[in-house]
């Protein structure tokens, strides 16, 4: 009998794992799985426990946001453990399991990673500091963080839309020097974004075309300081329908460093959480250093969970995010 450790964040997302975590337990159970359960208490407790008893599972799976994700893939390096780490998606966007095709439904999540196989992906490294998809700085990137739960857990990534656009008036530039195998260069640049992944902040394709989880590249997204405060239009248009900017800058790597021109130290995220403030990074790709267990689902389900969201996101609501029609 395969020995396996379930770790989970009672508060992320709706919350929802507790009224699913009966299904989810049944469903391991199911599969031969002795299970041990473990809810978080505190910060980077999905980290330590990880870090702590990955040598005593055969399997680690998590339930929560990007971010618990991300603390268990810490603590597996840390522990300089290989042990295979299943994911169910609880969180607010889920940016990571949409790129897997993870289904929304936690039940199916669960029965794909009890029958699932390993399927390892890259993972990202900021100086000492491991991510799973997306490290980014500059404009909006506070929202991710400072953006109350609250607000997240009632209207998922369209919290971060309506934070993001009461700050449009206060974008400023960061003047950094940057430089990898492909390319280098410096500037004035209002955002910038290092990912492995489909999607972020719940946006899908914004990260380029043709993205592959473990081929050892990273995408690279950098946009200059427009001319003019009319190009933001413009500016999102193309990042969002990936097509030519001049403000734009898009390449792959397997590393690259910034640097602060000014000396000043600027403030980074790492799958939505504050990853510090930096005056010098360096970017690295671990290659396929995560295994991940990944089950085949239909894809007529996964479709349908996000036709629902979508819909659900063009209702109408007034400027708290609370749905004001039908």
């Amino acid at each position: 009998m395969r020995k396996m450790l379930f770790i989970y964040n009672p508060r992320a997302g709706t919350g929802q794992v507790r009224s699913n975590l009966s299904y989810i337990l049944e469903e391991f159970a199911r599969h031969d799985l002795e299970i041990t359960v473990h809810p978080t208490q505190y910060a980077k407790d999905a980290q330590d426990t990880t870090c702590r008893e990955a040598g005593n599972y055969d399997l680690i799976v998590c339930s929560g946001g990007d971010g618990t994700l991300e603390e268990v893939a810490a603590g597996l390096m840390e522990g300089g453990r290989r042990t295979p780490i299943g994911y169910i998606p609880s969180g607010s966007t889920n940016d990571f399991a949409s790129s897997l095709g993870i289904p929304k439904q936690m039940r199916l999540a669960a029965a794909g990673i009890a029958t699932g196989e390993i399927y390892p992906v890259d993972l990202g490294k900021l100086n000492d500091k491991y991510f799973i998809y997306v490290a980014a700085f500059g404009a909006f990137t506070e929202v991710s963080y400072a953006t109350s739960q609250q607000s997240k857990n009632t209207i998922g990534h369209l919290a971060y839309l309506l934070a993001g656009v009461k700050s449009l008036s206060t974008i400023k530039g960061w003047k950094l020097t940057y430089r990898s195998q492909e390319m280098s260069g410096s500037g004035d640049f209002i955002y910038g974004m290092v990912t492995n992944s489909n999607s972020v902040g719940g946006f899908k394709g914004i990260t380029g075309r043709e993205v592959t989880l473990n081929d050892g590249l990273m995408e690279v997204t950098l946009i200059r300081m427009p001319d003019l405060f009319t190009e933001y239009p413009l500016i999102a248009n193309a990042l969002i329908n990936d097509v030519d900017n001049k403000y734009i800058v898009k390449f792959k790597t397997t590393r690259i460093e910034f640097w602060s021109s000014e000396d000043i130290e600027i403030p980074w995220t790492t799958d939505g959480e504050y990853g510090g403030s930096h005056k010098h990074i360096v970017i690295e790709d671990l290659y396929r250093a995560l295994p991940i267990v990944l089950g085949e689902q239909p894809a007529d389900v996964i479709d349908e969970e996000d036709r629902r969201e979508e819909e659900n996101y063009r209702k109408p609501r007034d400027e708290n995010g609370k749905v004001t029609g039908n």
